[in-house]
């Protein structure tokens, strides 16, 4: 019997008092680290969330600059077609005219008239020039 103690709890107000207050206390421990978790989930969710978000933003902008300069590259490509275009147009207006048609057949084909003689020259590089006007 020399280790063993025989100690009986009194069940006073003194004791009662004292479990209820290791019970409460028990119970506080118990709901903050219930809180404590959610706000741990609560910041982790939003931080999941915040980082969705920002990759969708970053990738929006990176596919509109890419649109942007595609859009960019479209509209300098019609605007050289467009003057192009306008070059040929003025070119056929031209080719309507007498005078240039006969400028140019002469140019390009080395055609002449009656009792007129070309001479061609080996450095005479003339491939239609007559279009500079």
């Amino acid at each position: 019997m020399a280790g063993e103690h025989k100690i009986k709890i009194l069940n006073n107000d003194f004791f009662k008092l004292r479990k209820q207050q290791a019970k409460l206390q028990g119970r506080k421990l118990r709901v903050r680290r219930v809180r404590k978790r959610r706000i741990a989930a609560i910041v982790l969710v939003t931080v999941v969330i915040t980082v969705i978000l920002g990759y969708q933003i970053i990738n929006t902008r990176l596919m509109a600059n890419s649109l942007s300069n595609q859009t960019q590259t479209a509209k300098e490509k019609l605007n050289n077609v467009n003057k192009e275009q306008s070059d040929l147009k003025n070119k056929v207006k031209r080719l309507n005219e007498e005078d240039y048609l006969e400028k140019m057949i002469r140019e390009k084909y080395y055609y002449s008239k009656k009792g007129e003689t070309i001479y061609s020259f080996p450095n005479d590089k003339s491939n239609g020039s007559v279009d500079k006007k």
